[in-house]
């Protein structure tokens, strides 16, 4: 009989979930104005991340700008007639 007392203890202690021991407090419930901070906080960091991905893409565009000049595309055009003979085996 006692056996089965300490089987059925057991059984029922295992059966419990393990939150029930844990002393893990609960989240604590912000105020809307903190949240609101938070959020402009990462609003205003995503917007100056923005600003210099913009500036960059806007730096190798006049660049590229810069460099094709009208020789530059008569030579690439050259180049391209010529490796397209190459290719089809026309020399």
């Amino acid at each position: 009989m006692r056996l089965i007392k300490y089987i059925f203890f057991f059984i029922l202690l295992f059966s419990i979930p393990e939150t029930v021991f844990s002393q893990e407090a609960a989240p604590k419930n912000e105020s809307p104005a903190t949240t609101r901070a938070k959020k402009k906080k990462a609003k205003q960091k995503w917007k100056e991340q923005r600003k210099i991905e913009m500036e960059q893409k806007k730096a190798v565009k006049q660049h590229h700008k810069r460099i094709q000049t009208k020789e530059t595309r008569k030579r690439m055009k050259a180049e391209k007639k010529k490796s397209d003979k190459l290719r089809k085996n026309k020399r």
